[in-house]
């Protein structure tokens, strides 16, 4: 029975561990959600700032244009977006040149003291401004509105400072998008600044938007760990006493951090009441308890079973479906090592590379980039006759092939193959000279008495590779060595 005991005991302890553990990735994962729905919402905002500069500093076919033509050609598109209070063009004196709210006969007013509009008229390298929390009395709003103000520059022609374009959003963005998401009883969500004003809080307080909470430990603990970017750690809140588990992350190419706390009590709910229903059953059912071990054992197997699983896709690249660069590496030093101990055993290696992709990217937009890197992949596996022969993806639109016991001509044959193959598919790339997609392949062959590391002879067919891309792409080149 002792032994029961201590092997639940155990038990219990590691599933209380992997509760933790648990807990933390689903933490990590919530907060990358949100990271990764504000980064992708300022990187739209920011789009639509430069779209308003280059129609204020463009206009329309250069003609004349009268105050709705205007107001229609600088604001129509985003006047009505739900959470944009207010966009404005600002001269470099800090006069609101054009305004989505400003009404016909409305006087201009001035922001030239504003830290937005200094922070840029001071430099030219700050990008995409976010300012502190603004209590704003908007013109036909209503009501004073708790914005955020983003800015970018203008230049002159001669590179000089030309005033910023602005766009007020409404704090209320943050909140619904936090409030879409599940934090359990207790649960808590905030923005923060990284000198520590708040931005956001849910559940919502009104007091706390626009406080400075830098002094505060758990911010404190924050920026002391702010250069990982991410992290999470157990503390206890001062404002509620509730213990919590906390997760962070920084939302890339701005001051802003997310903050994310879920309450341990509803962490480990779970958890306590398959301790009480342990302890009980140990009290009560010996045989029961040795079920309850059993059960954990299977779980356990399961998990073993999953992770070997997880490691396999670990080796396999997520897009392509070949290997990824790490199973590649391997495969490669693994062809080396052989060759070393068997003097008449060789290799040969295509490097591939697709023809102007990043033009087919910036036309037809990466989503059908990564079609058509896929469709490459496919013409790639389907034209390897062997088993020994593998394939994968080297990095970006780069891929490698292995081909074991193959010579130089052998490799430049299936180059050409896979070349040939790719073409024949006929994948539309109006930015391509052939009109279609196509690939140019480096080839080497393993030379003795040339090549010292598998490095080298990966590099001898990147090298190949460049020539091919040289004499005009959509063809097969092989090392100046075979």
């Amino acid at each position: 029975m002792l032994m029961v005991v201590i092997m639940c005991a155990t038990t219990l302890y590691q599933s209380y561990r992997q509760t933790r553990l648990s807990a933390v990735a689903n933490a990590s994962n919530v907060t990358l959600i949100a990271q990764r729905a504000i980064s992708r919402n300022m990187e739209v905002l920011s789009l639509s700032l430069d779209t308003l500069a280059y129609r204020y500093q463009h206009p329309l076919g250069g003609r004349r244009l009268d105050d709705a033509q205007r107001y229609a050609y600088l604001f129509g598109s985003t006047a009505n977006v739900s959470h944009i209070a207010v966009m404005a063009v600002i001269d470099a004196s800090g006069t609101v040149q054009a305004s989505s709210r400003r009404r016909q006969g409305d006087p201009a007013p001035n922001y030239g003291d504003r830290s937005y509009f200094l922070a840029h008229r001071d430099s030219t390298a700050v990008g995409l401004y976010v300012s502190k929390p603004i209590l704003a009395n908007l013109a036909n709003a209503g009501h004073d509105v708790r914005v955020v103000v983003l800015s970018k520059r203008l230049f002159n022609q001669d590179g000089s400072f030309g005033g910023i374009v602005v766009m007020a959003l409404d704090l209320s963005y943050f909140r619904e998008l936090f409030e879409g998401l599940s934090l359990g009883a207790d649960g808590v969500i905030s923005l923060y600044s990284d000198d520590g004003v708040a931005y956001m809080r849910v559940p919502f307080s009104e007091q706390v938007i626009g406080r400075d909470l830098s002094n505060s430990a758990n911010f404190q603990r924050i920026q002391s760990a702010l250069q990982h970017e991410e992290g999470s750690f157990f503390a206890r809140a001062h404002s509620d006493g509730v213990e919590r588990l906390y997760t962070f992350r920084r939302i890339p190419d701005s001051p802003l951090i997310l903050f994310v706390g879920y309450a341990e009590q509803a962490i480990f709910k779970s958890w306590y009441k398959t301790l009480y229903a342990v302890i009980l059953s140990l009290f009560i059912f010996g045989l029961l308890s040795a079920y309850l071990l059993s059960h954990v054992r299977q779980e356990l197997r399961r998990r073993v079973a999953t992770e070997r699983r997880l490691e396999e896709l670990a080796l396999t690249d997520g897009l392509t479906g070949l290997l990824n660069r790490r199973a590649l590496d391997e495969a490669l030093q693994a062809a080396w090592e052989r060759c070393r101990r068997n003097l008449n055993s060789t290799f040969s290696v295509l490097f591939i590379d697709v023809d102007h992709f990043k033009p087919y990217n910036d036309t037809y937009g990466h989503k059908l980039g990564d079609t058509v890197l896929q469709e490459v992949a496919r013409t790639i596996s389907e034209n390897l006759p062997r088993h020994t022969d593998c394939a994968g993806r080297y990095g970006g639109e780069e891929f490698v092939v292995l081909l074991e016991l193959t010579d130089a001509e052998g490799a430049r044959l299936m180059a050409q193959r896979l070349c040939d193959a790719v073409y024949s598919r006929l994948i539309v790339h109006a930015s391509s000279p052939l009109r279609v997609v196509t690939i140019s392949v480096g080839v080497a062959t393993l030379q003795r008495a040339h090549h010292r590391r598998v490095e080298d002879v990966l590099n001898a067919a990147d090298a190949a590779l460049y020539q091919a891309k040289r004499d005009g792409r959509n063809t097969v080149r092989v090392s100046a060595m075979d």
